[in-house]
């Protein structure tokens, strides 16, 4: 019989301890977390945020102890940066418009394409 597999991915805000604004790391935490997880840290759209994927997993079990792992390696890293990690829907008044945008082709053209949806809010 064939078993499910499952994987977790978790994004984070990135933030200023001091202000609790969402603050860019410029992706030094993708950066120095990469030495220790490898590929499991990624940058995303917007600076002020990491996003973090466990491998394939053969049960809930695993999924936790990875993500769990994935989780203490960022927010250490952010710690040495001086930073903080959250997870939440929506930052509670830290502006979209405000955040810095990843430089990804991938990204620049989902800005593009979305102009107008961006500009109606």
């Amino acid at each position: 019989m064939e078993k499910f597999t499952l994987g977790v991915e978790e994004e984070y805000m990135v933030i200023d301890p001091h202000t609790r604004e969402l603050a860019s790391h410029d992706q030094k935490i993708v950066e120095l977390a990469s030495h220790v997880i490898n590929d499991s840290v990624k940058a995303e759209m917007h600076q002020a945020v990491v996003e973090v994927g466990t491998g394939i997993c053969k049960d809930v079990t695993q999924a936790y102890q990875e993500i769990r792992d994935l989780r203490k390696v960022v927010s250490e890293v952010a710690g040495t940066l001086g930073l903080k990690i959250g997870a939440a829907g929506t930052h509670p008044f830290s502006h979209w418009s405000k955040q810095l945008i990843t430089p990804n082709p991938r990204y620049d053209e989902i800005v593009q394409e979305m102009q107008e949806a961006a500009d109606l809010i």
